[in-house]
């Protein structure tokens, strides 16, 4: 799950416009720059590809981003981000709700594709997991149609410049080409190091593209 994410993230702005889309952008992919950061310093790890056939996926060691207990302890913090946000801004519970949804929305849409290696609370406790990413066209699929709804509520609601509103549909064309794209590439995967920094590089040129979009490097924008 990748470009699913960022279409949490912009289906959040629908509901919560006074957020800054880099930040949604950035708690909806939480999840996983934590998980490259972890990776990076040897904490997690990935494991070896495995191909259902159609398509090749990963397992994780990751209780510490990607584990339930985890996930709600991050989508507290998250919460509490947005509670505190800067002086002047009303309807703090609202933003911190949405905040804490788009870091908990990433626990949600892995849940659907991982096969069961999301621990309940540590490592050794039990795996959750729907395991979609078995039927990875259908997984694929659902992803997209979870990016395109996310893409159009967004759309529907933000006042945007046209190259702006083209800058976020290229943004989800290309992260969509990127995940149809991954579980079909040819050969061995690159070392978890290389990996895991290519992962993190886009992650950040993700939330990036979000925040030059509202011109406004700040968790809030004025509506």
């Amino acid at each position: 799950m990748f470009v699913g994410h960022i279409g949490a993230g912009l289906a959040l702005k629908r509901f919560e416009p006074r957020l800054n889309l880099g930040a949604l952008l950035f708690a909806a992919l939480f999840a996983d720059a934590l998980l490259w950061v972890l990776v990076l310093l040897g904490i997690e790890s990935i494991g070896t590809p495995v191909d259902a056939g159609h398509g090749k996926f990963f397992t994780f060691v990751f209780p510490y981003s990607h584990g339930l207990a985890a996930s709600l302890g991050w989508s507290a913090l998250a919460g509490l981000v947005g509670w505190l946000a800067p002086t002047g801004v009303t309807g703090r519970a609202r933003l911190a709700g949405a905040l804490a949804a788009a870091v908990f929305s990433h626990f949600v849409l892995d849940f659907i594709d991982h096969v069961p290696d999301m621990p309940l609370l540590g490592e050794g406790s039990a795996k959750l997991g729907l395991g979609l990413w078995r039927h990875m066209p259908l997984a694929i699929a659902v992803e997209l149609v979870i990016t395109g709804a996310g893409l159009a509520l967004y759309l529907s609601r933000i006042r945007l410049s046209k190259g702006r509103a083209a800058l976020v549909a290229g943004l989800a064309l290309m992260a969509a080409l990127l995940t149809a794209a991954g579980p079909y590439a040819p050969g061995f995967p690159p070392p978890a190091a290389v990996l895991a920094a290519t992962s993190l590089v886009t992650v950040f040129a993700v939330v990036l593209v979000g925040f030059s979009v509202e011109r406004r490097f700040a968790l809030t924008v004025r509506r």
